[in-house]
């Protein structure tokens, strides 16, 4: 399995949507998928796909309810481990309590993806989950602020991994993508001691059908599957998973979900 942080420097780039599309094009291409609402304050991947879940991941921590009464099914390979808006989550150490969790969230033993959706900046809550993960996608935009950012974030998660991934949003066209990746990539290597290798995913176009699919609470790759944006999805998931699955090595070899939290919650 891969943990697989998406994460961004700065709000507003389209984080959330971009994982939520993700992790349903993996689900459709066979890959057993749970995506978790990590954004810690403003989780919304409840919105983004159009489901009211009765309880929370605070739910299981709390010992309210079981791992699995709080996980929704969106389809045979796709789950959503709601998120809490709150800190709270990050603030459990009974250890009892926390047995009783990863005993729960062990019974989930056959994905092949966990990603997380995280909150945007480089805070201590997003660094946690990017600390726990095995991969990190980092989101920009064009915005100066925004790839500005993207940068800090390539920095810090340099301390920790030996490739780094980049997807850029709202673009508007390919070269320029390119571009900002190119730059990217640039300074990276001229002023971080041992950078990660940043990879370029792909990108996404400044377009209508997105915020069209967003206010109809319509997921773009499924209600939307023919439009540029989709498609383009696509290309990033595949390009995620060919390099994620390189080498000959499978993704069933790495440890189970238990793993993930017990990183992130120890």
């Amino acid at each position: 399995m891969r943990f697989v942080t998406i994460t961004s420097g700065k709000g507003g780039v389209g984080k959330s949507t971009i994982a939520a599309n993700l992790a349903y094009i993996l689900s459709i291409y066979g890959y057993k998928v749970a995506l978790f609402d990590a954004d810690i304050g403003l989780a919304n991947q409840d919105i983004i796909l159009d489901v009211k879940p009765k309880h929370t991941i605070l739910d299981v921590m709390k010992g309210n309810v079981s791992f699995e009464e709080c996980v929704i099914k969106l389809n045979n390979n796709f789950l959503l481990i709601p998120g809490e808006s709150g800190e709270e989550i990050l603030e459990f150490d009974n250890k009892e309590l926390l047995q009783k969790f990863y005993e729960g969230v062990e019974k989930i033993n056959d994905l092949d993806f966990l990603l997380i959706d995280t909150g945007a900046g480089i805070g201590e809550t997003v660094r946690s989950f990017i600390d726990a993960s095995t991969d990190t996608v980092i989101v920009t935009a064009p915005d100066p602020l925004a790839i500005m950012d993207a940068y800090s974030m390539i920095k810090y998660t340099s301390k920790m991994r030996e490739e780094l991934y980049l997807v850029v949003n709202f673009a508007n066209n390919k070269k320029e993508a390119q571009t900002i990746f190119n730059k990217l990539q640039k300074v990276a290597k001229q002023h971080i001691k041992n950078p990660a290798e940043l990879k370029f995913l792909g990108y996404m176009e400044d377009s209508s059908i997105v915020e069209e699919s967003t206010r109809a609470r319509k997921l773009l790759a499924k209600d939307y599957a023919s439009s540029i944006p989709a498609l383009q999805l696509g290309e990033i998931a595949k390009k995620l998973t060919n390099y994620l699955t390189k080498d000959g090595i499978h993704i069933k070899e790495t440890p189970n979900i238990a793993v993930f939290f017990k990183r992130l919650l120890q």
